[in-house]
C-alpha cells in the first residue's frame, strides 16, 4: 500500500485589517504595561518635599498619569474597536464569542460600580467638588473612573507576564526596608518633616499600612504555594516575607495586624486538605516568628528602640506570646515533615484545629463587643477593665474612629431618598456636612476634629463609599471586592498568581474596615485586581 502524502498546512496571509488589529492590540498591551510600571515601580518612591505634602504628591502623580494616558488610550481603543467591528462583519466572530464567554461576576460588579459613580456625580449638588474630590485627597469622579478603567484595561488588554508581577517584590522590599529602619529612627533617605507618624516613602501610618497589605501577601502566597522552584528563589521569597512581616508588625497601624490575622486564618483553612500547603503554612508561621524574634532581640539588646508603639505591636513582641507561638510553629512544621516522609496527613486534626481557632476568634470578638456594650451602658461596671479605651464605645473609640463612623452614618441617614441611592457625590462627604448636614452633625465633627479639619472620609472604606456613592455604589464596590476575593482565592490549585492577588484583595479589604481609600493603595490594588483577572482569564483559555 502506498502512503498518502500529508498536506502541508499553509497559513493564509493576513488581511490588512487583521494586521492592523494585531498591531493596535500590541500597542494597547504596551501602554498598559507602561501604566503598570508607573504605578507599581515609580509611584511608591514619588514625592517632592519630604512628608509635608507626600499624600498630595501621590494623588497628583496618579492624576497626571491617568490624565496624560487618557487621550492616547481613547484613540487607541476607538481604532481597535473599529477594526474589531470590521473583522466581525467580515465573518471573524471568534473574539466577540470569546469576550461574551469570559465575562465574570467581577467584570459585572466593576461595570456596575463605574456606572454608579457616574450616576452619583450626575445627581450630586456638589459637581465642581466631586469632579476631582477633596483638596489634597483627590478621590473624586476622575480618580474613581480611572481606577475602574485601569481594571478593565489590565484584565482585557494586558498580556499576563510573570516578570511584571514579580516587579512588585524588589520595589516593595525597598519600601519595607526603609519603613522598618524608620521605625527605629534610622532614615537612610533624608525626609523633611520626619516624625514617627510618617514612615518610608509612603507617608502617614494609614497610607503606609494600606500599601503594605496591598502587596505583601502576594509574596507570602507564592511562598506558601511553593511556587519558587529554585533554592535561591525560595531564599529571596522568604527574605521578602520576613521583611514585610517585620515592617507590618512594627509600622504602628492596628488595622494591618487585623488583616494579617485574617489572612493567616484563611491560609490555614486553605491548607487543611493539602500536606504541601500545610507545610507551606507552617513555613510562613516560622518566617513570621523569626521576623518578630529579630525585632525582639534588637530591642532587648539595646541596639535600637522603636520610636512608635501600639498594643498589637507590643503583644506580638512579648515573651509570653512570641516564644510559645514560635515553639508551636516549629513543632507542627517538623511534625508535618515527619508525617510527609511516612505518607501520613492528619487532615481531620487540622480541620478540628481550624474550627477551634476560627470559633475562638469569633467568640473573642463577640465577647469584646458585649463587654464594650455593657461598659458603655453602665460605665465602671467592669472594674479595672472599664478604663480600657477599647471597652467603651464613644467618639474617642479606636483613635476617634467612633467619631468618624458616627459622622458617616449620620451623613447617610440625613441624605434624602434619591441621594441614599446615589450618595452625596464622589468624595463629596465634606461639602454635604458643611452645606446640607444638620447642625448636630457639623457640631459633632468640629468638636472632635476642630474647625480646620475637612472630614473627607469615615476611616471605613465601605461606609465612605456608601456616603459618597450611595447604596448603588456600595453594592457595586462591595460586590467587586467580594466576588474577586472568592473567585481568586479558589484558584490556589490552578494558578498561584491568581490566588496571590486574591489574598492581597482580602488583606486590603480587612485593613480598610478601619482605614480609607487613597491614591497609593487604591491604584495599587486595582492594578493587582486587573492582573489577577488577566491571569485568571489566561488560565481558563
Amino acid at each position: 500500500m502506498f502512503n498518502t502524502p500529508k498536506k502541508k498546512n499553509i497559513k493564509q496571509p493576513r488581511s490588512p485589517e487583521d494586521t492592523l488589529f494585531l498591531f493596535f492590540r500590541c500597542l494597547l498591551d504596551y501602554m498598559v504595561c507602561a501604566y503598570i510600571l508607573l504605578i507599581l515601580a515609580v509611584m511608591p518612591f514619588y514625592f517632592s518635599d519630604g512628608y509635608g505634602y507626600i499624600g498630595t504628591d501621590k494623588a497628583a502623580f496618579f492624576t497626571r498619569v491617568a490624565r496624560d494616558m487618557c487621550v492616547p488610550l481613547i484613540i487607541l481603543l476607538a481604532v481597535y474597536g473599529c477594526l474589531a467591528l470590521i473583522r466581525y462583519f467580515r465573518g471573524n466572530r471568534r473574539p466577540w464569542k470569546q469576550f461574551k464567554s469570559s465575562v465574570s461576576a467581577t467584570d459585572i460588579f466593576a461595570a456596575a460600580y463605574g456606572l454608579a459613580v457616574i450616576l452619583s456625580y450626575l445627581c450630586s449638588p456638589y459637581k465642581s467638588y466631586a469632579l476631582w474630590g477633596a483638596e489634597h485627597w483627590y478621590m473624586g469622579l476622575f480618580t474613581q473612573l480611572a481606577l475602574t478603567a485601569s481594571y478593565f484595561l489590565i484584565s482585557r488588554a494586558w498580556k499576563p507576564r510573570k516578570l511584571m508581577f514579580y516587579l512588585m517584590f524588589p520595589v516593595s522590599a525597598a519600601v519595607f526596608l526603609l519603613g522598618y529602619l524608620n521605625r527605629f529612627g534610622i532614615y537612610p533617605i533624608k525626609m523633611e518633616y520626619a516624625s514617627p507618624s510618617f514612615i518610608s516613602t509612603i507617608g502617614n501610618l494609614n497610607w503606609y499600612c494600606g500599601y503594605v497589605v496591598s502587596v505583601l501577601f502576594a509574596g507570602i502566597a507564592l511562598l506558601w504555594l511553593e511556587n519558587a522552584k529554585k533554592p535561591w528563589q525560595r531564599v529571596l521569597l522568604t527574605a521578602y516575607a520576613a521583611l514585610g512581616l517585620g515592617t507590618l508588625v512594627t509600622q504602628g497601624s492596628d488595622s494591618g495586624v487585623a488583616a494579617l490575622a485574617v489572612v493567616l486564618i484563611t491560609l490555614f483553612w486553605l491548607s487543611v486538605s493539602s500536606p504541601g500547603r500545610m507545610s507551606g503554612f507552617w513555613k510562613i508561621m516560622l518566617t513570621f516568628c523569626g521576623s518578630c524574634l529579630f525585632t525582639y532581640v534588637i530591642r532587648k539588646t539595646g541596639l535600637a528602640e522603636l520610636n512608635y508603639q501600639s498594643e498589637p505591636m507590643l503583644l506580638l513582641l512579648q515573651e509570653w506570646f512570641l516564644f510559645p507561638m514560635t515553639v508551636v510553629s516549629a513543632f507542627f512544621f517538623l511534625w508535618g515533615k515527619f508525617d510527609q516522609r511516612r505518607g501520613v496527613f492528619r487532615q481531620k486534626l487540622y480541620r478540628i484545629i481550624a474550627i477551634i481557632l476560627t470559633g475562638g476568634v469569633l467568640l473573642g470578638i463577640a465577647l469584646l463587643l458585649i463587654l464594650a456594650a455593657v461598659n458603655t451602658l453602665h460605665p465602671g461596671s467592669l472594674g479595672p477593665l472599664s478604663e480600657h479605651p477599647m471597652l467603651s464605645f464613644s467618639d474617642r473609640w479606636g483613635s476617634r474612629r467612633g467619631a468618624t463612623w458616627r459622622a458617616g452614618w449620620m451623613c447617610f441617614t440625613e441624605l434624602d431618598l434619591l441621594h441614599k441611592l446615589t450618595g452625596a457625590g464622589p468624595d463629596a462627604m465634606w461639602p454635604f456636612i458643611v452645606l446640607d448636614g444638620s447642625q448636630e452633625l457639623y457640631s459633632m465633627v468640629v468638636e472632635n476634629f476642630g474647625e480646620n479639619i475637612s472630614l473627607a472620609n469615615t476611616h471605613n472604606e465601605w461606609l465612605t463609599v456608601l456616603v459618597d456613592t450611595g447604596i448603588l455604589g456600595l453594592a457595586g464596590f462591595a460586590g467587586l471586592m467580594l466576588a474577586s476575593i472568592r473567585c481568586f482565592i479558589r484558584k490556589a490549585g490552578k494558578n498561584p498568581f491568581v490566588c496571590a492577588c486574591g489574598l492581597c484583595l482580602l488583606a486590603y479589604t480587612i485593613n480598610n474596615i478601619f482605614s480609607f481609600q487613597q491614591a497609593m493603595s487604591a491604584s495599587t490594588i486595582f492594578v493587582i485586581l486587573g492582573m489577577g483577572r488577566a491571569f485568571e482569564r489566561h488560565t481558563a483559555s
